[in-house]
């Protein structure tokens, strides 16, 4: 198996584009892929396998209001069915772990429900830590 992984920069926004479709069945531009990475603050990284899309993480570098610093808010992770537990997700997850470490960042983090089994056990497998076991996630509507 050739597992590779990569961010995505505005030149690969017809990549960008295939990784929607294929994940969230969506129609994108690729004027509007090239806009979304050519934020320095979005990360899109891809996995393949083998020539083929395998996975993806979508992340963004939040900045800090009290400190120089930014943190790494891993937005959605998805891996195709066939390629679950083969080492896929855990391969972006360390790629994004490596851009904490190279570009200085605080720590990276995710939020996911105690509902969600798979999730929470594959979160921790990667060495997430529950740092606060009551949180809460509030969503304000438009």
């Amino acid at each position: 198996m050739d597992l590779k992984v990569k961010k995505l920069e505005p030149k690969d926004a017809p990549l960008a584009a295939s990784v929607v479709k294929s994940f969230a069945a969506k129609h994108v531009s690729l004027e509007y892929m090239e806009v979304f990475l050519s934020n320095p603050l979005n990360y899109l990284i891809v996995a393949e396998v083998d020539g083929d899309l395998a996975g993806f993480l979508l992340a963004h570098a939040l900045q800090r209001l009290k400190q120089v610093s930014y943190k790494m808010f891993i937005y959605e992770l998805d891996v195709v069915e066939e390629q679950r537990r083969k080492g896929v997700g855990t391969a972006l997850i360390n790629y994004v772990r490596e851009i904490v470490r190279t570009e200085q960042m605080m720590n990276a983090f995710v939020l996911t429900s105690h509902s969600n089994e798979g999730a929470v056990e594959f979160y921790k497998t990667t060495g997430g830590k529950i740092e606060n076991g009551d949180d809460l996630m509030f969503v304000f509507e438009a």
